[in-house]
């Protein structure tokens, strides 16, 4: 606590603060009234910023107590000024952000959101006559980056219901959303919550894939997610079939080429031979999406059946047997 003689002039606040200070007291301008007003500079405080707490100023001041709450209640005391003598006294809630100015207004240093409340000021006259106005502080988080969250991670097609979800939850924060960098367009799949936060796909489909943004806005600050790519998987419409390029030919001659055929896209494949995984020979190559499979020259060790398969992340088909068969030295395919 300091001294009761010691003046306010001589307290240590860094010169950053006190410019602060000046430039919001040359920004506000008292109200006309001669009622006691409280008004926070700027309006809106956000958290980790300087914000005062001004009035407009009494004629004849004697002192001036704030306190925190909406009554004057000495153990709620923040700090007291007395004008005759430009003596500061810090209470039993002083933090020690706190500044008071010779007009009775209070800076309040890096504000955090323990700062938001009510305060009351009490300004007694020389005449002890005294007047008392409460005003409220809020004090609102600048907001981190979102993180949109699925309750699916396999969600499937025309089957599961995704729930994406925008970041944690804060008071005074609305949401937006969007998909492929557009509004959320209208249908019956599509539903938001009371406030935005999540957004519902019901049944969802390959076509909900997205990417999905989500903004989330408060009164100091915006932010907005990075993007959410949604999987669906869905089952293989038809079973993939084998074509051979050659019907028959020469061993040790070649090449004979087996293409994979398959109706989805943005399938994997995968090879068999004779029902296990193929392994793959110095004469055979694979195409670099893995559908077409060329073996060149052809040898008695590659007769057998052949099989593709096609397959997502959560569905696969494999095609029917195609037999290679080796007579002498003649190749052909069959069925």
């Amino acid at each position: 606590m300091e001294s009761p003689t010691s003046p306010a002039s001589r307290r240590h606040v860094p010169w950053s603060r006190l410019l602060l200070a000046v430039s919001l007291l040359t920004f506000w301008t008292p109200p006309t009234t001669a009622q006691v007003t409280i008004e926070t500079v700027p309006r809106l405080a956000a958290e980790g910023s300087d914000v005062l707490l001004a009035h407009n100023v009494s004629e004849n001041p004697l002192a001036y107590s704030w306190h925190r709450g909406e009554s004057v209640d000495n153990t709620q005391l923040i700090a007291s000024y007395r004008v005759d003598n430009n003596a500061t006294t810090n209470g039993s809630v002083y933090s020690g952000r706190e500044t008071l100015y010779p007009n009775g207004t209070r800076l309040i240093q890096n504000v955090t959101q323990k700062d938001t409340g009510s305060y009351t000021l009490l300004v007694t006259k020389k005449d002890l006559q005294t007047e008392r106005q409460a005003g409220h502080l809020h004090v609102h988080p600048v907001l981190p980056t979102p993180v949109i969250t699925s309750n699916n991670s396999n969600p499937r097609e025309h089957e599961d219901t995704v729930v994406l979800t925008c970041g944690s939850e804060t008071q005074n924060t609305s949401y937006m959303w969007w998909i492929n960098n557009q509004s959320l367009p209208k249908s019956m799949r599509l539903k938001l919550s009371k406030d935005k936060r999540t957004l519902i796909l019901v049944a969802v489909t390959r076509n909900d894939t997205g990417p999905y943004v989500c903004e989330a806005r408060n009164p100091v600050s915006v932010s907005r997610s990075d993007p959410f790519t949604l999987d669906a998987l869905y089952p293989q419409s038809q079973h993939p079939s084998l074509q051979a390029s050659n019907a028959t030919v020469t061993e040790h001659e070649g090449p004979v080429v087996l293409t994979c055929l398959a109706d989805e896209t943005g399938v994997s494949i995968c090879w068999f031979f004779k029902g296990q995984s193929l392994l793959l020979a110095e004469r055979m190559t694979l195409s670099s999406d893995n559908s077409t499979l060329t073996i060149d020259p052809v040898s008695r060790e590659d007769a057998g059946d052949y099989q593709c398969e096609a397959f997502n992340r959560g569905n696969s088909s494999r095609s029917d047997p195609l037999r290679l068969r080796l007579y002498e030295l003649l190749v052909y395919f069959g069925t």
